[in-house]
């Protein structure tokens, strides 16, 4: 009977190290700045960084 308990420990601590592991990619990837890719990408250089409040005034 402990054989189970402990196999179920076991993928219990894989599927944690894996939602782990994805969280933290997941927040790097969201965390790392990507305004530059999306004023080139997405807006074709219409605009810059000031004009869409990406950046504080210089007041």
């Amino acid at each position: 009977m402990s054989v189970y308990w402990i196999e179920l420990l076991m993928w219990l601590s894989l599927f944690v190290t894996l939602m782990l592991t994805f969280s933290i990619l997941l927040m790097d990837f969201v965390v790392s700045d990507s305004s530059s890719y999306d004023l080139e990408v997405l807006w074709k250089g219409q605009y810059t960084r000031q004009e869409l409040h990406l950046e504080p005034d210089d007041d």
